[in-house]
């Protein structure tokens, strides 16, 4: 019986410290379950990753399309923010807008709705958790804002955590991120094209400092007119951090200090692989990600820019669906291109990394019509598993087609369950 006692102990911590980096051999012996969101629809995926396959296991509907989902620190529970809005600058307000929780089963990745759904005053576009599983942040792309809602410590979601001041986290906020140290919060502000008759609006980035859920503004920086940022990743060992710029299609590395990011970037490179296309309409830079050992960054290049031909069909007009591969300066930090590589499909809005480093799995988001000389063929959305190298480059091996429709991939992410 003591034996059992220890061994349920360390089980259980297990899913509170998650090491940097898991050997291919611990791997394994690991279970990854891998969602994603297709319009209302949250599915689960069972990962190989020695074979490199997916294998779909099952879908549950929500009231609204996902939006995006965040895992609690302990891996027991999804938090999923969803929304009837539309998309975009001009997207439609919409009137369902809701905070979800699901427990997640350990023995095969099973989601189970968890305690009623909080009802949110409008479109959230992105959520994180907290370090210390207290707190769920979420951001607001329609009035770039920024609220924080209390976890409780049975994992469910709690009262909204009242603000001195409301959050600003800049026009267009897309992302909101916790800083290691669990006491400064980051949120980027994209900023807008000019679209119609409204002017474009500049991107930003806003720092907050974070105690007992409060947020108190203690850094703004703008950007040039032609950048805006859309999401950021931590390196995991390092106080380096590095934003891609949807808007301007590049990618910055920032030192962090006492949890601010440098004022300026230490380097910035550009992501797209034919520069030509830096301004071509509806060309945009996508999610970052870094390998788990730390040596190696990932980030998407989209474009789903259409045009019509002889008046009716809708096309694809062309640009970069990629990913570029950065290797990372162990020193300096200093990303340098390595690899373009097609993300075999349109519009990679996100992808992960399996936590051996072995695999990264790509949402290509939209099914549209693709022409190649005179035939004309429907692209549809998948998912695109690739390899990564010891070198850190990517070797495509299989895709998943996803009856989509007029719906779209939007989230997709990964965790070991057991």
């Amino acid at each position: 019986m003591k034996l059992f006692a220890v061994f349920v102990l360390i089980l259980s911590i297990s899913w509170f410290v998650k090491p940097a980096f898991v050997s291919a051999a611990a791997q394994m012996q690991s279970e990854i379950a891998v969602y994603t969101s297709l319009g209302e629809e949250l599915s689960r995926y069972e990962l190989d990753v020695p074979n490199a396959t997916l294998t779909k296991k099952g879908s549950i509907r929500l009231a609204a399309n996902v939006q995006f989902a965040a895992f609690h620190p302990n891996g027991h529970y999804l938090y999923v923010v969803s929304s009837n809005a539309g998309n975009g600058t001009l997207g439609a307000a919409g009137n369902t807008h809701l905070l979800s929780v699901f427990k997640i089963d350990k023995t095969n990745g099973g989601l189970q709705a968890y305690g009623e759904p909080v009802i949110l005053p409008e479109r959230p576009i992105h959520i994180t958790v907290d370090k210390s599983g207290n707190y769920a942040l979420v951001a607001f792309n329609q009035s770039g804002t920024v609220r924080v809602y209390r976890i409780l410590r049975d994992g469910a979601i709690g009262e909204e955590v009242p603000q001195p001041q409301k959050p600003d986290g800049g026009i267009f906020t897309h992302q909101v991120m916790v800083t290691s140290t669990n006491n400064t919060v980051i949120a980027l502000g994209r900023g807008n094209e000019a679209v119609q008759s409204r002017p474009a609006d500049i991107g930003s980035r806003t720092t907050f400092s974070f105690s007992d859920g409060v947020l108190t503004q203690v850094d703004k920086t703008y950007y040039e007119q032609e950048l805006g940022p859309r999401h950021l990743a931590f390196h995991p060992t390092k106080p380096w951090v590095y934003v891609a710029m949807e808007r301007g299609s590049k990618l910055q590395m920032h030192t962090l200090k006492d949890g601010i990011l440098s004022k300026e970037p230490l380097y910035q490179k550009e992501t797209l692989n034919n520069l030509e296309y830096v301004h071509k309409e509806r060309q945009k830079g996508g999610v970052v990600k870094i390998h788990p050992n730390g040596k190696y960054l990932y980030v998407t290049n989209r474009a789903d820019g259409t045009i019509k031909e002889n008046g009716q069909a809708v096309i694809w007009a062309g640009g970069e669906n990629n990913i570029a591969v950065f290797k990372l300066d162990e020193t300096s930090g200093e990303p340098t291109l390595i690899q373009h590589i097609d993300c075999g499909g349109i519009e990679a809005r996100t992808f992960a990394i399996d936590p051996s480093g072995k695999l990264l799995v790509a949402a290509n988001q939209k099914t549209m019509q693709v022409k190649t000389g005179d035939t004309l063929k429907t692209v549809p959305a998948n998912l695109s598993v690739f390899r990564i190298g010891d070198d850190g480059k990517l070797a495509f091996v299989r895709q998943y087609d996803v009856n989509a429709g007029s719906k779209w991939l939007l989230w997709m992410d990964l965790i070991e369950i057991k």
